[in-house]
């Protein structure tokens, strides 16, 4: 049983370390040898001090004994037998080599830390980024957006700062270990009496400790509301501004930010008690023993010199230590839930990049496939087929199915029960990265980043002469030449956030020219003209019609006027296929898309 506790002690107060030592390696341990090093040079330099001060009354040498200098006279009695006699001069000389050598150490000790803290932040930032990369895309839509961004984010400078203070805290640790092991070999009695006394004091720290380490969990959970906050405001704000509820919204977020005031005044209150009561505790400890020491033991002070100046050392490294600590504290909530974030993330990733590989896009096959969220079943019993350069239309009415089984075929929702072909290979067995980089996507919200012309048709290709014959390949193939010559920067123009600086027609075409950038397999058009005004909307499905025969075609469309040319049309409800085939088949077999096509209202 006291083992188990142990061990769950030691498993929790080095579960950090273990995080840190995951990116860092072995290299953390060298890290911690220069501290202690830095810290035995400086110590022995003081040890020095001692018959340096009693060679200063004129005596010409020095004889090291326990009276004068406890257990450290073997340091001085090992120089005079390899042949340095304790003269001033070999004294001085001796002061001179130690803190020599620990300004040589501190500096190799300094500088190693700042390549462990840059190859440390590079590395947890990779491992965020290929947390979101590689995770489920079921799971990815359960987990709060607001938490993706400021754990990516703002968490991350966050959980920096706790490993730097992390370490600096157990960098002073070291030095503590080194000056209070020479304090006891100088006077063991007064050392152990000191750290009787200030594990005493401790305690009062250990509560303050506690409280500051909630407030961090409590100063996080709190930041993910607040960034959740600000992404909804951003993405909401038309329909803010427009219903005057900006202000509203503005009063939500308000609170937000008085409440992370809130937790950082109290991180900074326990921070300001810890800074103000450390130093005079532990000075007030070290003056009790001393005059136990002197007035109760009756020990000599030459010892209790020198081990106070080892303690005064100590002590100092103790408030660093403490305050470094505590600093940690402050952001440890940010540590743990960038740990708690990755593991949730790294528990449900899938591997895309493993599995068969294909060269084409040639048959796609759905067969007795099922799925559901929980325990509502949203597809049952789909089979359906799609064979290279055939545009297959998937209808029905809102909740039917439709863009779940998008889902399913563009890899994105794997199928619980049944089976998913590709070629003929089940695309559990397939490279699903490979497969998917055959398909382009192109929604009624075409996807524009905040970059240049040239980058979002190439996404990010390096510009070289064979690209750009590419990409304005691309632009011809979706009428935007003309547009391009038009533009002052040409293919460098930017094109705002979400493509703000261009309108939904251009919007649509770059979305395209991407896409046949890529020369993609499959090209999937979900509801890509809904959002389009009438003569912009015939413009590009005159286009898409165009590519009827180039390509393979899914199109997801509430307008059944502009699915009339599709070779076949898969008609959904209650997520089952009611019936399939082409236009004229279904108007005259289906009573459910003859009402759909007469509630619509155009000339079938």
């Amino acid at each position: 049983m006291i083992a188990k506790k142990v061990k769950s002690y030691l498993n929790k107060s080095f579960s950090d370390f273990r995080f840190f030592h995951l990116y860092l390696g072995n290299k953390i341990f060298l890290a911690l040898i220069l501290s202690f090093t830095v810290g035995l040079m400086d110590g022995l330099g003081l040890a020095m001090f001692i018959p340096l001060l009693q060679m200063v009354d004129g005596s010409t040498d020095f004889q090291p004994n326990e009276q004068n200098i406890g257990n450290l006279k073997y340091l001085l009695e090992t120089l005079n037998a390899v042949g340095l006699p304790l003269t001033l001069t070999t004294v001085l000389l001796m002061i001179l080599f130690f803190f020599g050598m620990k300004g040589l150490f501190r500096f190799a000790e300094s500088y190693f830390g700042v390549i462990l803290m840059t190859t440390f932040i590079k590395k947890i930032r990779f491992a965020g980024v290929e947390s979101i990369s590689s995770v489920n895309y079921k799971y990815f839509v359960k987990v709060d957006s607001g938490k993706i961004q400021n754990t990516l984010s703002g968490e991350v400078d966050r959980v920096t700062w706790a490993y730097r203070n992390y370490m600096a805290g157990v960098q002073s640790l070291m030095a503590i270990v080194v000056y209070i092991t020479l304090a006891f070999l100088s006077n063991p009695q007064f050392a152990l009496l000191v750290g009787i006394g200030g594990g005493i004091s401790n305690f009062f720290y250990t509560k303050l400790y506690r409280k500051t380490k909630q407030t961090s969990r409590k100063i996080t959970a709190d930041g993910h509301i607040f960034h959740g906050l600000v992404m909804q405001q951003i993405n909401n704000f038309k329909y803010l501004r427009a219903t005057g509820q900006a202000s509203k919204f503005g009063e939500k977020l308000k609170k937000t930010i008085v409440t992370l005031a809130q937790g950082n005044r109290k991180i900074g209150f326990f921070n300001s008690l810890l800074i103000a009561t450390k130093e005079p505790m532990s000075i007030f400890v070290v003056v009790g023993i001393i005059f136990i020491q002197i007035f109760y033991f009756s020990t000599n002070i030459g010892p209790i010199i020198l081990s106070l100046l080892f303690f005064y050392r100590a002590l100092n490294a103790i408030i660093v230590y403490q305050n470094y600590w505590n600093t940690f504290l402050n952001v440890s909530g940010s540590l743990e839930n960038f740990q708690g974030f990755l593991h949730d993330m790294n528990s449900n990733r899938v591997d895309y990049n493993s599995g068969e590989v294909i060269e084409t896009i040639e048959r796609i096959e759905l067969i007795d496939a099922k799925f559901s969220y929980g325990q509502q079943p949203l597809l049952k019993n789909i089979n359906l087929e799609i064979t290279k350069n055939k545009t297959i239309a998937l209808v029905g009415p809102s909740g039917s199915g439709k863009t779940t089984l998008i889902n399913i075929i563009t890899g994105l929702l794997p199928i619980e029960k049944g089976s998913f072909r590709i070629n003929g290979i089940e695309q559990s067995e397939l490279n699903m990265n490979e497969y998917q980089s055959k398909i382009g996507y192109i929604t009624q919200e075409p996807v524009i980043f905040n970059d240049t012309l040239f980058n979002n048709v190439t996404t990010w290709a390096e510009k070289t002469p064979e690209n750009l014959i590419k990409f304005k390949n691309a632009l011809k193939k979706a009428s935007l030449l003309t547009f391009l010559e038009g533009l002052a920067e040409k293919e460098d123009a930017p094109l705002g956030n979400a493509g703000i600086l261009i309108s939904g027609g251009q919007k649509q075409r770059i979305a395209i020219a991407r896409e046949l950038y890529k020369e993609v397999d499959l090209l999937v058009l979900d509801e890509a003209t809904s959002a389009l005004d009438s003569e912009t909307e015939k413009e590009i499905q005159e286009y898409f019609d165009q590519l009827r025969g180039e390509y393979t075609i899914i199109v997801i469309a509430h307008r059944l006027s502009t699915i009339k040319n599709s070779d076949i049309i898969y008609l959904l409800k209650d997520g089952q296929i009611l019936n399939h085939g082409n236009f004229e088949y279904l108007m005259h077999q289906s009573v459910d898309f003859k009402k759909m096509v007469e509630f619509q209202n155009f000339d079938s």
